[in-house]
């Protein structure tokens, strides 16, 4: 029989693949699981619809905690967070709280760099305009452009920004690569040329954007950089949008001097359905799916819904402010 007595919000849940595990029905059994299918974009409907909760399940950055919110939460006392990031989170006022938070591993970016990859050959090869135009004429004339012989240049060579260097050069591509503290051996080892970042966007076909999302990334790609890359080259961005200026990215498209951009992540999530992205046909748009495989949403939603589990059990979980002391004995 379920504790009603402990009662777990699962949020965000959009792709409904959290009840589909198996620590789902182990946890079904020995408390009260409820999962809102509303999205709480707002402090006072986090506080309206999560006040009687004693355990939150978060799906990463989908939405965002700060003292204001945890003041007026009486009853929390943990929070399972899928995922390692925590910028959605005000990690020190938990602590202070007696909060504690636990995130799972990271997983080995394998999604991101298939999507990167999808993303330009859908940008060169026009696919989402003729899979929508073969709806409405019998056969469309649109050409695309080759990928083999191009220039790739890619902004962080870390665990994603690796993976899709060694694939470009399957391509037979040139790859260039640029981070702060990227060496000349780092690159190469991926088959990349280590090159200034003037350079990488001087000579790119296609920029692809992996750098850490940081105070010193943000704006990292603005109106010089744009304006000093090839007129009519791609940008794929499926890191996190604050690192590309939007405002310059809107201007490029509209003047040409971007031929295309793939995007995965942008500004403001959900992205607005008035957005001027959405008006561009050379912008090839995802909803943030990145992460998003049936495998790697189980796989995450069975490691934190193990941690409720070990929290219950009086098992210290992984967490990602160790120094909270719990606020009160269950």
């Amino acid at each position: 029989m379920a504790n009603t007595n402990f009662k777990v919000a699962i949020l965000d849940d959009f792709e409904k693949i959290a009840e589909t595990v198996p620590a789902y029905q182990k946890l079904k059994a020995r408390a009260d699981i409820t999962i809102l299918g509303e999205r709480l974009d707002s402090s006072d409907k986090i506080v309206e619809q999560l006040r009687d909760f004693d355990a939150l399940l978060l799906m990463r950055e989908r939405t965002r905690f700060s003292d204001r919110e945890y003041g007026q939460l009486p009853n929390l006392k943990f929070i399972s967070q899928t995922g390692r990031t925590s910028r959605h989170l005000d990690l020190a006022s938990a602590t202070k709280r007696g909060i504690a938070i636990s995130g799972t591993p990271s997983d080995s970016g394998t999604t991101v760099k298939e999507l990167t990859v999808g993303l330009i050959l859908a940008l060169m090869r026009k696919i989402p305009q003729v899979n929508l135009r073969m709806r409405e004429e019998i056969w469309p004339a649109l050409t695309g452009i080759m990928l083999e012989g191009k220039t790739v240049g890619v902004l962080g060579l870390g665990r994603i920004g690796n993976e899709v260097a060694r694939i470009m050069k399957a391509f037979n591509t040139r790859v260039l690569a640029w981070s702060r503290t990227l060496t000349p051996d780092k690159a190469a080892e991926v088959g990349a040329e280590s090159v200034p970042l003037e350079t990488l966007l001087k000579e790119s076909d296609i920029v692809t954007v992996h750098v850490n999302f940081n105070a010193q990334t943000v704006g990292l790609i603005g109106k010089k950089e744009i304006t000093s890359m090839k007129r009519g080259a791609y940008l794929i961005n499926t890191g996190r949008g604050p690192i590309i200026d939007e405002r310059a990215m809107l201007e490029a498209l509209a003047s040409g001097q971007l031929g295309g951009v793939g995007l995965d992540v942008y500004d403001i999530e959900p992205l607005p359905m008035d957005h001027p992205l959405r008006r561009f046909d050379n912008a090839v748009l995802m909803s943030h799916r990145g992460y998003a495989t049936v495998e790697i949403l189980s796989e995450r939603y069975e490691q934190a819904l193990t941690n409720i589990l070990h929290y219950l059990d009086g098992k210290p979980p992984p967490l990602l402010n160790p120094d909270v002391q719990e606020r009160r004995k269950r």
